[in-house]
Formats: C-alpha cells, structure tokens, sequence
C-alpha cells in the first residue's frame, strides 16, 4: 500500500488519464474529485460490498430475487445529489 500526504488542491495521477484531486479537508473527513474516461468505474467500497451481496442473494434465489434500485455511477461532468 502506497500512503500519501497531499494538501487541498494537490492531484494524484493514476496512470495516463485517471486523476484524483485533493478538494477539502474538513477534520477527519478529506472530500476527493476524480477525473476518469467515461469507460472507468468508480465506486465506493460499500457499493461493492452491496453489488456482490445482491450478486450472491439472486444467484441463490435462481434469479427471481427481489427488484433492487440500480446504482449510481460517477460520470465526469455530472453532479449528484444524495440519494
């Protein structure tokens, strides 16, 4: 594992085009901004968490588990709001 220190408005560069920016940090809470094609997934680990959940609960039901929300995604360029 790789730990860095970065300042507010200081940028981590993950290979040719994924960029992670510093935006906040506010106590213990650091608030990040990402720049990815549109072809790159990012999710939060609890949404990771609850898709191979969910996964797990349809492949043992043979399918007909029960309707689940589908999941946000980040696309650059929007802006979400709080579910």
């Amino acid at each position: 594992m790789l730990v860095l220190t970065r300042k507010v408005g200081e940028k981590i560069y993950l290979g040719d085009n994924v960029v992670i920016t510093v935006t906040a940090i506010a106590g213990q809470q650091v608030r990040l901004g990402f720049t990815a094609p549109p072809e790159v997934s990012i999710l939060r680990n609890e949404l990771v968490a609850r898709n191979e959940s969910a996964a797990a609960v349809e492949a043992n039901a043979g399918g007909e588990s029960k309707r689940q929300r589908p999941l946000r995604m980040f696309r650059p360029g929007q802006v979400h709001q709080p579910v």
